[in-house]
């Protein structure tokens, strides 16, 4: 089973909240941790992804384009979590 499929089988138990904010995500995928922030804005939501390795940044912020209709918190962070899977599963941490 590959990384990607042992993390969507386990994807709702292994997103968490992270700090005291609401809206702000922890994810293991791998060797990676991935981080995700979701904000309220006058247009709706949007999503922000980080990812870590060994507590060194590898990918910054990066903002995820949400394209659903009235999209949810949850929905909103879960886009990030996928988007930030995609990175890691394409290795191009440069663009």
């Amino acid at each position: 089973m590959s990384v990607r499929e042992r993390s969507q089988a386990n994807r709702e138990v292994s997103m968490e909240p992270k700090g005291i904010d609401m809206g702000d995500y922890q994810e293991r995928y791998g060797d990676y941790d991935i981080e995700v922030a979701v904000e309220q804005v006058l247009t709706g939501v949007k999503a922000h992804f980080r990812v870590l390795r060994a507590d060194a940044v590898v990918a910054d912020w990066r903002l995820v384009h949400i394209n659903a209709l009235l999209p949810t918190e949850h929905a909103a962070a879960e886009a990030g979590f996928r988007a930030a899977r995609d990175l890691i599963d394409s290795g191009n941490f440069n663009g």
